[in-house]
């Protein structure tokens, strides 16, 4: 494993956000694709990709790689998408708020935290600016775990609806923040 590795590694596992940012940058975009080849939408390959990034932040403090990261990254991809199709429309997109930690206050520095509550704004803003049955069915697949299936017996709506009013919210935002959408919707839910 390379000195960059290593270091990127302990930051990561001393709560160095910085750290974990400069993983989520240099590496987001070539497993999000990865997932993309592999999964049936957009949408299941973006909440795959975050999935695997808010693992690592969440086993942040025991997080060992043995050969490289960029092979670490894409054994946890592919044990993602084993389960994805293994429990079809089951997997969990984000983690139920009532089980969310604040994982970032304590170690920011006093202009970090609020550049990235100020982000975190623009993301809630955008969120509050969609259709309301857009924004209903993406905050029910995001902060109460729903799959589509879920989402569409509970709004009385076809699943295809619910996929495709995900898909429109994610672009929408994708559209608003350009590369920096995955990593601001990362922040938001882990910290809303």
């Amino acid at each position: 494993m390379n000195r960059d590795d290593v270091e990127l590694i302990e930051a990561i596992n001393n709560a160095d956000p910085i750290a974990f940012k400069r993983l989520f940058d240099t590496y987001w975009k070539k497993i999000y694709r990865t997932a993309l080849q592999k999964l049936p939408t957009e949408e299941d390959a973006s909440d795959i990709t975050q999935d695997v990034f808010y693992i690592i932040w969440k086993n942040r403090a025991g997080w060992q790689v043995k050969s490289n990261i960029a092979a670490y990254l894409m054994s946890m991809l592919r044990h993602k998408i084993y389960d994805f199709y293994a429990q079809r429309d089951r997997l969990p997109i984000f983690v139920p708020i009532n089980e969310q930690e604040e994982y970032w206050d304590y170690s920011f520095q006093e202009g970090e935290q609020q550049d990235f509550a100020a982000e975190n704004q623009q993301v809630r803003k955008e969120i509050d600016a969609m259709p309301e049955k857009m924004r209903e069915i993406f905050l029910l697949s995001r902060f109460e775990n729903l799959s589509a299936q879920q989402i569409a017996d509970k709004l009385g709506i076809t699943v295809q609806t619910v996929r495709n009013q995900i898909s429109t919210a994610l672009k929408r935002i994708k559209n608003r923040f350009g590369d920096k959408a995955t990593w601001l919707l990362f922040l938001f839910f882990i910290k809303f």
